[in-house]
């Protein structure tokens, strides 16, 4: 914060310098679009975060040193001679249009952020594609800026003008976003992506025409507000720049704080964006009073009327198809959500954390939970029995179930499934407020979990939480959003898993869900091997019909005692949930079972581990999803099938499950009606009983 105005005041002594503090600036933002270009596409990705941070103090080093340099390499103008002259102040004025401009620049910045992740997605590079389009369109606003004000004598008709085109082309902006969705799915099959650079190549393209013009302006006002307020003249140049640079800042904070915090979640982006258009709008005519003359003023009042106009008789941005997900037009939701007659919008909110919808599909009434265009949860048969599966493993095989602790909310059913097991309390944790309003749709499949006095439910973040409190719990159950989502990555780390650990009782269980789609098989070795280097003993469960598979966890070793089994299952509530996704019977359940631990420990041998620092994960399954891996869950399944480890070898007592053609029987109908082939299982059990395989 302090090298801004230290420099404009180097650089006015300089002798023959012609940088002036609004070039400055700009190449202030010229260094800044190249961080994000560094940090969030190479660096962080090829360093880490701890690499990524040691690289810029580093920098900030050389830097340091290069400057020290400065005093003998360029000549310095003595201090001039005589009496100094009063200092000059810049206007009230020129200090209110840096203070704006600091809280409309970042305002608008918060509420197209929470707009365009819909459109261009939620991965750490669309994110870093956001902030690096809007970095380059305030950069180059600053450039022209810098450039048109040295020549101008007074740089207020310039700021009027400015003011009403940032108004004008935010209002564009925003009506252009009622059709945005369907554009961006044009413009995807024209392009056809199919890497994580021509993905980033598309987002940007999109971001920069989309908010061109409004940024473009936006970046303008501030180096005009340094010329009109530092002239050459100034001799305290860096004192002024410092003061404005200020209050440009704390304008910045509010607008963060109160677009982010307020504005977003109380009404909304459309009205968040329209109300600084307003306010641009307004101080463009207040500086064309302020110059006067006989066309500026009334020009600017027709600009002001027609922001006015629009804001009043603009259409409503079309919420269904921004809950759509263009960014994966590939997906069938997508089409659903953009064709009028195949769903039907139930909730819509913009919460602090994320947007979030409820849509019902016209064909078999299922509903769908949407969290920033993505669908999380739903009522269809695959989902629910992921939804379910997650909370019944842990619940049918821990040595105790007093004390759960859920981690995400979604549509409540892993919830309301875990009351309906004999536990004493469920601590759920979720941490965007409108996920578990929306999850009301879905009280026909959730019973209604908040209703149950044995729940405790905490709006935060899962992680604040664990390390809040020293409770303990029987069973930990991980649901959150997917590995990808910048924001939710951390809860798929080995620093997480170890924080998780420490809550749990010495025989305590793990329970997280993982999917495997939409990775390659590489990432879900990854997961896999960083969820087993914190719970040496795992056990891995799936349904090739879900596509996702439930990790079983404990620092314990893991057996399944049929008998115990049994009798859970025998539990009505218990068998009544497992019932409505088909499974009837507790070898049902077991044909779900897949990988013991010693499997687990060969298949992620080698495998590299997603930390907090690394990221691994977050940084390569974006680049998955851009390939469009459409046969991962696939080979990942077929892998798992041929290294799958039979039912009984993980039984205390297997002499009944193996003498029971009943059981037997059971077993081939518990495998056809979770998606596996019978025949793959035969073909484990013959190579178990091969010559060389028998001990």
């Amino acid at each position: 914060g302090a090298t801004l105005p230290l420099l404009a005041d180097y650089v006015a002594a300089v002798r023959g310098a012609r940088l002036t503090p609004a070039w400055l600036y700009t190449a202030n933002l010229a260094g800044a679009v190249l961080g994000v270009a560094a940090g969030g596409f190479v660096l962080m990705p090829m360093l880490g975060l701890r690499g990524t941070i040691v690289s810029g103090a580093a920098l900030n080093v050389a830097i340091g040193l290069a400057v020290l340099c400065l005093p003998r390499l360029t000549p310095v103008a003595p201090p001039a001679e005589g009496p100094a002259g009063p200092a000059y102040r810049p206007s009230r004025l020129l200090l209110a249009a840096a203070l704006g401009s600091g809280f409309m620049s970042l305002a608008t910045q918060v509420a197209w952020t929470r707009v365009l992740v819909l459109i261009v997605g939620s991965t750490t590079y669309a994110f870093s594609t956001v902030l690096l389009a809007y970095l380059a369109a305030l950069g180059a606003g600053s450039a022209w800026a810098s450039r048109r004000g040295a020549r101008a004598a007074d740089v207020r008709p310039d700021l009027a003008v400015m003011h009403l085109v940032m108004a004008l082309g935010l209002l564009a902006a925003v009506y252009a976003v009622t059709r945005l969705p369907f554009w961006y799915v044009a413009l995807f099959r024209a392009w056809q992506p199919s890497s994580i650079g021509a993905t980033v190549a598309l987002n940007a393209t999109v971001v920069l025409v989309l908010l061109a013009v409004p940024v473009l302006a936006a970046g303008t006002v501030l180096p005009l507000v340094l010329i009109g307020a530092a002239p050459p003249t100034a001799r305290d140049t860096g004192r002024i720049v410092g003061r404005l640079y200020a209050v440009n800042t704390v304008g910045a904070i509010a607008g963060a704080v109160l677009a982010g915090f307020v504005l977003v979640p109380r009404v909304g982006s459309h009205a968040t964006l329209l109300g600084i258009a307003v306010l641009a709008a307004a101080i463009g005519v207040v500086f064309a009073f302020v110059v006067g003359g006989r066309w500026l003023p009334a020009a600017a009042l027709a600009g002001a009327a027609a922001v006015g106009v629009g804001v009043v008789a603009g259409p409503a941005w079309q919420e269904r198809a921004l809950d759509a997900g263009v960014s994966e037009p590939h997906l069938p939701t997508v089409e659903g959500m953009l064709a009028g007659s195949a769903t039907q919008l139930l909730y819509h909110r913009e919460g602090p954390t994320a947007t979030v919808a409820v849509a019902r599909w016209t064909q078999g009434g299922r509903r769908s939970l949407f969290v920033n265009g993505r669908v999380n949860a739903s009522d269809r048969r695959d989902d629910m029995m992921t939804q379910v599966l997650v909370a019944e493993v842990p619940l049918l095989i821990a040595p105790r179930v007093d004390d759960v602790f859920l981690v995400g909310w979604g549509s409540g059913v892993s919830a309301g499934t875990a009351l309906q097991a004999p536990v004493r309390h469920v601590t759920a944790v979720e941490i965007e407020p409108a996920v578990v309003e929306a999850s009301a749709f879905f009280a026909h499949v959730n019973h209604e979990p908040r209703r149950d006095p044995r729940l405790r439910l905490y709006e935060d973040d899962a992680r604040h939480i664990l390390l809040a409190s020293d409770d303990r719990y029987d069973v930990i159950i991980s649901e959150p959003s997917h590995p990808w989502v910048s924001g939710v990555s951390n809860l798929f780390t080995q620093d997480f898993f170890r924080l998780a650990a420490r809550r749990l009782r010495p025989d305590g269980v793990f329970s997280q869900w993982l999917q495997t789609y939409q990775m390659s098989f590489e990432t879900y070795r990854s997961l896999l091997a960083t969820f087993q280097s914190v719970f040496p003993e795992v056990l891995v469960f799936g349904s090739p019909f879900a596509l996702d598979c439930i990790l079983l966890g404990s620092r314990q070793p893991i057996r399944l005692d049929l008998a115990e089994l049994d009798r859970r299952w025998a539990y009505e509530p218990t068998r009544a949930e497992t019932a409505r996704i088909g499974l009837t019977r507790s070898e049902h359940f077991l044909a779900t079972f897949y990988l013991g631990p010693d499997a687990v420990r060969r298949l992620v041998r080698g495998a590299p581990i997603n930390t907090d620092d690394n990221m691994i994960v977050e940084f390569n399954m974006p680049r998955d999803i851009a390939r469009r891996l459409a046969e991962t869950s696939r080979e990942t399944f077929a892998v798992l099938e041929r290294e799958a480890t039979p039912a009984d070898e993980v039984l205390v007592d297997a002499s009944p499950f193996l003498e029971s053609p009943e059981r037997a029987e059971a077993l081939v109908d518990g495998l056809t009606r979770v998606g596996r082939n019978p025949e793959d299982y035969a073909r484990v059990l013959e190579r178990r009983q091969a010559p060389e395989n028998v001990k």
